[in-house]
């Protein structure tokens, strides 16, 4: 039986966390709130949810801070920002940090309908540990320069140039070591300033040579 999602949902109107939270569980999963912005930032350092649910103001605070958080230290995590404000803005946020959007006061299908998109791209079949990469190494990812900033047996996280929509699979190109590594992407998006797309990419075999070349780099970096 598969496990259920861990959501994490933050809104300082307590009512209306209730009302996520009752929906939410009726749909299956195991759900976490918190009316306090600190509260979530401690629940998101100890890491395991699978969706962050986060309205944009939570009191004096701002809940695009959580998800560039998240988006920073957990960028596999689905993100879903909530707004009572009716801005096309607040759209255009939620896709900059590749999140989905959802404009408050909920309406419980809608919503349901939204936390699902947001759990789609969420791979939990396998946690393995990650290492960042100090300073990146230099690779050719989709025929671009490109760097790899962190790495796992499963995958790894790209900067790449900005660029138009990423190929459903491409090569990274490692050519110290003559490795060709097929990848698929899993998430992206558009650093704060622009310079760069963050990509998390998954391994798109698990059986080929250059995969277990690839773990023998991932075991030489990873302790």
């Amino acid at each position: 039986m598969k496990l259920p999602y861990r959501v994490l949902v933050i809104d300082d109107d307590e009512n209306a966390l209730c009302g996520m939270e009752e929906l939410l569980r009726a749909a299956g999963h195991d759900v976490t709130t918190t009316t306090s912005y600190e509260d979530a930032k401690k629940l998101l350092s100890l890491g395991g949810y699978d969706l962050l649910v986060t309205d944009v103001r939570i009191r004096s605070f701002n809940g695009l801070h959580l998800v560039m958080k998240v988006r920073n230290e957990s960028p596999g995590l689905g993100v879903v920002i909530m707004s009572g404000y009716d801005s096309s803005l607040m759209e255009l946020e939620a896709r900059r940090y590749n999140a989905t959007f959802v404009r408050k006061p909920i309406k419980p299908e809608e919503f349901i309908d939204v936390v699902s998109r947001g759990l789609k791209s969420v791979r939990r079949e396998r946690r393995w540990p990650r290492k960042a990469v100090a300073g990146g190494f230099r690779v050719m990812a989709a025929g671009q320069p490109a760097a790899v900033v962190d790495v796992c047996y499963d995958g790894l996280r790209l900067e790449m140039p900005p660029a138009g929509s990423l190929p459903a699979m491409f090569v990274v190109e490692v050519s110290g070591i003559g490795l060709n590594l097929d990848v698929e992407p899993v998430w992206a998006f558009t650093a704060a300033d622009g310079s760069a797309v963050i990509c998390g990419a998954t391994l798109a075999s698990d059986s080929t040579p250059a995969v277990r070349v690839w773990r023998d780099l991932v075991d030489r970096l990873i302790p």
